[in-house]
């Protein structure tokens, strides 16, 4: 049943580094809209979806009997989902330009999560080899 969990917690966070990639496409179109049309409304439902995901992940990480590791990265994400938040609205610009840096930041660790959390499933795999 815990195997079950884990392979279902990685297949999660699969999909969260896709609707991540699907964020980045949603915001360079908001971004460059056609037509004079700044339609940021697909990018802000993907981003509350992506922080929602995340945080069910913490509860499957639980649920998985995910190492200590694991979760305290999936705790990070979220964190770093709510920072994600706060930089989108806040009023300066200088500080509401690292919204993008912080989205790459949230892109490679949801990476790194789904690579760890696939070692700890399938300890054999190529995932598991040292890069």
């Amino acid at each position: 049943m815990v195997r079950n969990f884990r392979m279902f917690y990685v297949a999660w966070f699969g999909i969260i580094v896709a609707a991540t990639v699907l964020q980045f496409y949603l915001a360079g179109y908001g971004v460059f809209g056609f037509h004079g049309l700044n339609d940021f409304g697909p990018h802000f439902v993907v981003g509350d979806l992506i922080g929602i995901a995340i945080l069910l992940g913490i509860g499957l990480a639980f649920a998985a009997r995910m190492p200590w590791r694991v979760t305290i990265i999936n705790i990070v994400l979220f964190v770093l989902m709510f920072i994600q938040a706060t930089l989108a609205h806040t009023g300066v610009q200088g500080v509401g330009a690292l919204h993008v840096v912080n989205g790459v930041l949230i892109f490679l660790g949801t990476i790194y999560l789904t690579r760890e959390a696939t070692k700890v499933v399938w300890p054999g795999s190529w995932f598991a080899r040292p890069m």
